[in-house]
């Protein structure tokens, strides 16, 4: 060191400086703030002034300062800069609305969805303590999910809700989750948010899309759960039906009759072994099942022979014994929880979750997704309203069906016919779609009592629908009934 060193002043940076490395808070925040006047974009300066407050105990001082340097190179688009700062203010104070709102807009710029809403929830869930904050985090969430649009976020944010025991809007927001995993060929995702739904409350519309995603699933991992299903509907023919043709569609017949043979309910397993061969066209393979059934449960095979028209010999059989009770409540609440376990949810990347975002906006997809979900909670009028949002896109004859079924289902019926014959006039419709919209006004017909309109409209859904075997049961069925009645 020279002479002239050893008398020369020093600046007030190597003061500061000093300062830092002794830990002299109120030299730190005097400096500091001198400093940061003179040279307001330093963040080493900064971020000591900063801390200095803090230990100081001026907290609020400490986020003012931090949160108008962020906002600054905000300004400036130096994002990077910017975020550093921000989630030093939120170490400080966790629930700065301020902060949490500016890093949010920037993680949404830098398209890091992910990143934005897991910083939202954290912040709704430290601002327990603070009703004003967390109203406000609350709303931030709310339009971040409607607005980011992913399943992952729906599904956050109903679990958040089930905690807080807000049950039903748990259930829609895990409903909605489940109709966006769909499209995206995520069945573990859906099978895992209507399981959570099917947890708060026991519907058909759930267990119906239960059984659809089970074919998509890993074998051992879907009998358990479609057996729990099924025990709620050992009677009832139509989601039995339902079952077996879901199993059909995906080519996993072999894999339902495996399933039912080991089944230990004899009602059940005999009712889904004869409908399953029923459904192959294998008449005597059935004939065995069915007439175990009658022995069971003459009701239920009067049902499936009335429905099938098959004809049958009688064959004498030993009578088996019947498990007639229900599992218990809770031993089904293990089973789902057992299986939400199985479908945890794989690590979220942001290019995955950003191009998946991309996927549910094209052609009206989303609003499709969160219609059929609202359509199945009996939420006609939302279901309505997103619908109307992909009348105009590749999606159109979906929606045109969504808002016909929500009219027909809220007891709309001349409203309903009234859409679907101004939409059947659309040119953009092939025949075959206007076929389908046919059969939907034979089905509003119907439903409204009017048994001969609807034979006629079903009639002229069959003039192209010639190969639609559903809709030529109906036409029996009717024809059958209306000749009844005469």
């Amino acid at each position: 060191m020279g002479l002239f060193d050893l008398f020369r002043k020093k600046s007030d940076e190597e003061i500061f400086l000093e300062a830092v490395e002794k830990k002299d808070y109120l030299e730190i925040e005097r400096l500091g703030k001198k400093l940061l006047k003179e040279k307001p974009q330093e963040l080493s300066t900064l971020r000591h002034y900063a801390e200095a407050l803090v230990k100081l105990g001026k907290k609020e001082e400490a986020e003012e300062v931090l949160l108008n340097f962020a906002k600054k190179k905000v300004e400036e688009d130096y994002y990077d800069l910017a975020i550093p700062v921000l989630k030093r203010i939120l170490k400080i104070n966790p629930t700065n609305i301020k902060a949490i709102r500016l890093l949010v807009d920037i993680y949404k710029k830098k398209e890091l969805y992910y990143e934005a809403f897991k910083l939202l929830l954290e912040g709704y869930k430290k601002a327990k303590n603070s009703k004003v904050k967390e109203k406000i985090l609350r709303e931030l969430i709310e339009e971040f999910v409607n607005e980011g649009f992913h399943p992952v976020f729906f599904e956050k944010y109903g679990d958040i809700l089930h905690t807080k025991g807000e049950k039903e809007k748990a259930l829609v927001n895990f409903m909605l989750a489940a109709n966006m995993y769909l499209p995206l060929k995520n069945f573990n995702g859906a099978l895992r948010t209507l399981l959570k739904a099917r947890k708060i409350e026991r519907r058909e519309n759930i267990d119906r899309q239960i059984v659809e995603t089970l074919p998509y699933i890993d074998r051992k991992k879907a009998i358990k759960i479609l057996e729990k299903v099924l025990v709620n509907y050992s009677t009832d023919l139509d989601f039995l039906n339902f079952t077996v043709e879901v199993f059909k569609r995906n080519e996993a017949l072999d894999f339902l009759s495996s399933f039912a043979k080991g089944l230990s309910r004899p009602r059940l397993k005999y009712a889904l072994l004869s409908l399953i061969e029923l459904k192959l066209g294998e008449v005597e393979e059935a004939e065995e099942f069915l007439n175990r059934l009658k022995l069971i449960d003459s009701n239920l095979y009067n049902k499936i022979v009335a429905k099938t028209k098959v004809s049958l010999e009688e064959v004498p059989l030993s009578l088996e014994e019947e498990t007639t009770e229900l599992p218990e409540p809770e031993e089904v609440l293990q089973v789902l929880e057992e299986a939400i376990e199985d479908f945890k949810e794989q690590e979220i990347k942001e290019n995955n979750l950003k191009e998946e975002v991309m996927e549910l906006s094209k052609d009206g997809t989303k609003f499709i997704s969160v219609a059929e979900a609202l359509l199945g909670l009996g939420r006609y009028d939302e279901a309505i309203e997103s619908a109307k949002r992909a009348l105009n896109t590749r999606q159109a004859l979906k929606a045109t069906a969504i808002i016909a079924e929500a009219l027909k289902n809220k007891g709309e019926f001349s409203q309903a016919l009234s859409f679907l014959f101004d939409q059947i006039e659309r040119e953009s419709f092939k025949e075959e779609e206007k076929a389908r919209l046919k059969g939907l006004v034979g089905e509003i017909y119907k439903e409204s009592g009017d048994k001969e309109k609807a034979l006629t409209w079903y009639k002229e859904a069959a003039k192209v629908l010639k190969e639609d075997e559903e809709l030529k049961r109906k036409i029996e069925e009717l024809e059958k009934e209306i000749n009844g009645r005469g």
